[in-house]
């Protein structure tokens, strides 16, 4: 395979852009679809390397971004985003970098930091001061969620932070003023850690979908597909 097209990603997921490449998730895809016109919280769950960030940046994306109809509707604005080591900046980052405020101030996002720390409402509050229109969806992905874990254990101060990130995140989707809709991607063997925080462990419960391995046909597709849209062919 020359290395000026190599149509696989290695160790790093797939991004939206690369939707063209991913093959053997679609029926995965179809049912996240279905799930999000069901429920605003969902978490994404399975093993290390089990493809959760690609399903949900090359599969789910793709399609919201397309315009693909959902029970939840067909217009949506997406922000993705990493807790990280700062996941209060972080996500004010990822809020801004969406494009969903109308601004020309510049560090946009220290506003909406310091809005999302102010209260458990911070997240909605800051929501309703972009341009999102009445009849469209937010969804924020966090991916790798369980950075918040390690966060948390990192330091005793970062504790309180951790608490009002995830507080963030459940109030913005149990409210229904605003359409805001959350997607966790997150290791199983961290499924655990969220008892650590008040109402996590039943959010995720409730909004679960254990992503399933891939059938022989489905894997592959992942291989042939992506080999083919490279203009190769495997040999038998």
């Amino acid at each position: 395979m020359s290395q000026k097209m190599n149509p696989f990603p290695g160790l790093r997921p797939f991004e939206m852009q690369e939707k063209y490449l991913f093959f053997g998730r679609e029926d995965q895809t179809v049912e996240l679809l279905k799930r999000l016109g069901q429920a605003r919280f969902l978490a994404v769950v399975g093993t290390s390397g089990s493809g959760k960030s690609s399903l949900v940046r090359a599969g789910l994306l793709p399609e919201l971004h397309g315009g693909t109809m959902t029970d939840a509707g067909s217009s949506w604005e997406i922000s993705v985003m990493r807790p990280g080591g700062d996941p209060l900046t972080n996500l004010a980052r990822a809020l801004e970098d969406s494009g969903i405020y109308d601004t020309d101030e510049e560090n946009y996002y220290r506003h909406l930091r310091a809005m999302l720390g102010r209260s458990t409402m911070g997240l909605i509050e800051a929501v309703a001061q972009s341009k999102i229109k009445k009849e469209d969806n937010l969804l924020i992905v966090v991916d790798q969620f369980e950075e918040i874990f390690r966060f948390r254990s990192d330091n005793a101060n970062h504790a309180e932070e951790a608490a009002s990130f995830i507080n963030l995140l459940l109030e913005a989707a149990e409210q229904t003023e605003k359409s805001i809709f959350v997607i966790i991607t997150m290791r199983s063997d961290f499924l655990g850690d969220c008892s650590q925080f008040r109402g996590l462990a039943e959010a995720v419960n409730e909004g679960e979908y254990l992503i399933p391995r891939l059938n022989r046909n489905q894997r592959r597709l992942a291989i042939e597909g992506p080999v083919k849209v490279g203009g190769k062919q495997i040999e038998a």
